[in-house]
């Protein structure tokens, strides 16, 4: 039993040394065996980065629509001068066409009834 504890303990203490010996120091391993951190004085500086600045579009002012005054004649209002011209002229139309061309004349006569009744109304 002692012998088991005695070579534990062996073990344990080689792999305290192997550990400590493959452990160095990084600066002896990389090559700066004689160079000395602590010697360098480090001045830590903070640095503000500017701040993003977003521009928005310039304003547009349009100008206020101008007024405009439209000429509008007066409106037409047909009156009795208009529906009257308009029978009568499809009466006579109706009156002087043949049978074959009554339908055409009384057509065209009450157009050109309407636009001389319409005439009158106006007051040409």
């Amino acid at each position: 039993m002692l012998t088991k504890k005695l070579a534990v303990l062996a073990g344990t203490a080689l792999t305290l040394t192997a550990s400590a010996a493959f452990a160095g120091d990084y600066r002896y391993r990389d090559g700066y065996r004689h160079y000395h951190r602590h010697h360098e004085r480090v001045v830590v500086r903070p640095y503000y980065a500017p701040s993003t600045v977003y521009y928005a579009p310039a304003p547009v002012y349009y100008a206020p629509a101008p007024a405009y005054s439209y000429y509008a004649p007066a409106p037409v209002y047909y009156g009795g001068a208009t529906v009257g011209g308009a029978v009568v002229g499809a009466i006579i139309g109706n009156q002087l066409a043949d049978r074959h061309h009554r339908g055409a004349a009384t057509a065209a006569g009450a157009i050109l009834g309407g636009v001389i009744g319409s005439s009158i109304d106006r007051g040409y």
